[in-house]
Formats: C-alpha cells, structure tokens, sequence
C-alpha cells in the first residue's frame, strides 16, 4: 500500500516568550509613567498684579515716498527727535519699532535711527 501522507509532518507553534516579555514591558512603562495624586511638588508661587499696564509699541514707519509717520500720524524730520523724545520719558522700556519700505533710502533710514538713538531709545525692532 501506498503512504500518502507522511507522518513526520512539522506543526508550525508560535513562541509565546517574546510576547509575553513585550507585554511585562508595556506594563512596566505604563507604571511608572502612571501620575499618580499627591505625589507632585508644592510649589507657592508669587501673586501677580492684577493691573498691569501694557504699553503699545512706538513705531517709527518710513514709507516709500520718504516720509515719516510716528505712530500713524506724519511728522517731520526734523521734530521727530522732540516729539520722540517726550513718548520715550514716560516709558519703561525704551524700544522703538522703525518699519520702513523695501526702496528707502539707507541714508533716511540711518538718519531715523541716530534721531531715534539721540532722543532716549535703547532698544531697537527693524521692520524691513
């Protein structure tokens, strides 16, 4: 008689150990990430005012006709240092936004900022 089927077939078993080790591991993770209640620092932080004043920018803006605006009111060149000069007095910071045109003319703009400078600002912001 014919064998068709042979009796040293393999069965095919999946190892469960990898898995198992995979699973511990996630678990480990998960516990230990776990925030569990109470178990943060106590930290007091300080009261803030409630009233804090927020000062708006100065902005100094050059367009491409060459003249000046200080805070979209047009000024002259020339009364730009004493008008610029009184709004930096009252404030804490001393920053000044000069925003000018792509085609200004680099002497303009240099003069804008040493005016800029001379009247009491510290810091400067450049919008080109």
């Amino acid at each position: 008689m014919l064998d068709l089927f042979s009796p040293q077939k393999k069965r095919f078993e999946i190892d469960m150990a990898p898995l198992i080790d995979v699973v511990f591991l996630l678990l480990i993770f998960f516990m230990l990430t776990f925030a569990i209640q109470g178990q943060g620092l106590a930290i007091s932080l300080p009261e803030g005012e409630e009233t804090q004043k927020v000062e708006k920018n100065i902005i100094v803006k050059i367009d491409r006709n060459n003249n000046i605006h200080l805070n979209d009111q047009l000024i002259q060149i020339d009364s730009l240092k004493s008008v610029l000069g009184e709004e930096l007095l009252s404030r804490t910071d001393k920053l000044v936004v000069i925003d000018s045109a792509p085609r200004v003319k680099y002497d303009l703009f240099a003069r804008v900022l040493d005016i800029s400078r001379e009247a009491g600002a510290e810091n400067f912001s450049i919008i080109k």
